[in-house]
């Protein structure tokens, strides 16, 4: 990991970027984490990542991604 993730509390709405100021919302990622996948942003302008301490919990059948997005075999 080559970045450094921010963390940040959303207080309504998370569309204009703490660092920069963009207004126009943000990517998202994920980073699987042990049994979980944390869900986080980056601003398409000055590319920095946000973690609003959201986890998404794994889905039973659901399909495994490689890093490269392509299908885990």
């Amino acid at each position: 990991m080559d970045y450094e993730v921010r963390r940040v509390e959303i207080d309504g709405e998370f569309k204009v970027c703490p660092v920069c100021g963009y207004k126009d919302g943000f990517h998202s990622m994920f980073r699987r984490e042990g049994e979980s996948t944390k869900w986080m942003f980056i601003c398409p302008n000055c590319h920095s990542v946000f973690d609003p301490g959201f986890t998404l919990e794994g889905t039973p059948g659901a399909q495994k991604v490689s890093a490269l997005g392509k299908k885990s075999t």
